[in-house]
């Protein structure tokens, strides 16, 4: 029986994007292929398992105080006695002497390219250890093309092992229409009647500072429209320049609601009720947040020279990142203009059906079977 270990630590708390890949892909590959073993290894307890997951076996080792040291010294000594046949890191990070062929996806590239996006901390240790990481897997999965294209130049690797596996939405993110179901969740979270949502980490590569500007400039002009912030705390919120900083200097204190980590379930909904779904970030291999949203008929406004334009393709308003004017002028179009956005609503499905996983899990089997000679 063929198995398939995975570093399942992205599974542990408040899950960000990428423990929302790991959970989705891992549910459809044991889906896909029932008859494999699958092994799920992390340095603490997992707790209970979504439904999709609980056939997999956890591993016990655990190492709660450090997660670097618990892969590095921990992780290549258990695979060792595990033996399972290939280990897949789903967040670019794994065991410099891994003793089992692995297979690692990499998000993007934005420590290489936007070095001051990220913490020192993180940075110093990734740009280290990825090329390594990268050069020695049997092989290299990345979201979009953009990434390929990114990793490829930064990382100087062969194009042949590096496979582009789009990600998706769940198929239960679909609009809220029931009429007291809106109505409920629009009192759960005490959202207005109109209101621009984002979603996702609040760290500087998300370009909030720059939303909040242009939100600014839209009440100057008399259109005064409030911002709904979704997504766990990341860094750089506070300071000179950061986001707090940013909301106080424009005075739109009273006009930013930050509702923090909400149950993944209550998303479908809010980007249902969301008025324009803006995520302008300045860089991204994927973004997640942005198919989700479209997959619930949401108006979006992102970016253009990110991989936003790769996946949204028309079924989003596109602009300029580094311009708060274009992104003022792109929020401004969307909220006076409701017949565009129910015309760029009904493209985001269509657009986001495109993206299943489903088809991202039978793809990375495939890249499974390759490796092991299957």
């Amino acid at each position: 029986m063929t198995t398939i270990g995975y570093d399942a630590t992205p599974l542990l708390g408040q899950k960000s994007g990428v423990g929302h890949y790991t959970k989705r892909l891992i549910a459809a590959i044991m889906s896909l292929e029932p008859q494999w073993c699958y092994q799920l290894y992390t340095n603490r307890p997992l707790g209970e398992l979504d439904e999709g997951l609980r056939r997999a076996i956890e591993i016990d080792a655990y190492l709660p105080a450090s997660r670097w040291l618990w892969m590095q010294l921990v992780l290549p000594r258990v695979q060792r006695r595990q033996q399972p046949d290939l280990f897949h890191y789903t967040n670019s990070l794994a065991p410099l002497r891994q003793p089992r062929p692995y297979v690692v996806t990499i998000h993007d590239a934005s420590l290489f390219l936007y070095r001051h996006y990220h913490p020192w901390s993180r940075i110093a240790a990734m740009r280290l250890l990825l090329p390594t990481i990268a050069r020695r897997a049997a092989a290299v999965i990345v979201p979009t093309h953009v990434a390929r294209r990114d990793l490829l130049e930064t990382l100087r690797l062969s194009p042949e092992g590096v496979h582009v596996i789009h990600e998706a939405a769940p198929d239960w993110f679909v609009p809220l229409e029931d009429p007291a179901q809106r109505v409920a969740l629009r009192g759960r979270y005490a959202l207005p009647d109109e209101f621009v949502l984002s979603v996702g980490t609040l760290e500087p590569r998300k370009n909030l500072e720059r939303l909040v500007l242009a939100l600014a400039e839209l009440h100057r002009r008399g259109r005064h429209v409030p911002l709904v912030l979704v997504g766990p705390s990341g860094w750089h919120l506070d300071g000179p320049g950061g986001l707090q900083d940013t909301i106080r200097a424009a005075g739109l204190e009273q006009h930013v609601h930050y509702l923090g980590y909400v149950p993944t379930t209550d998303l479908p909904g809010l980007l249902s009720l969301a008025t324009v779904f803006a995520f302008p970030s300045l860089y991204e291999g994927f973004g997640l947040p942005a198919v989700e949203a479209m997959a619930c008929g949401a108006a979006v406004l992102t970016s253009r020279d990110t991989a936003m334009a790769e996946i949204c393709g028309d079924a989003a308003r596109l602009i300029d990142p580094y311009s708060v004017d274009d992104i003022a002028a792109g929020l401004q179009e969307l909220l006076d203009d409701a017949e565009l956005r129910d015309c760029l609503g009904l493209r985001a499905q269509q657009q986001a059906r495109h993206y299943s996983w489903e088809r991202a899990a039978a793809e990375t089997i495939a890249v499974y079977r390759h490796v092991l000679g299957q």
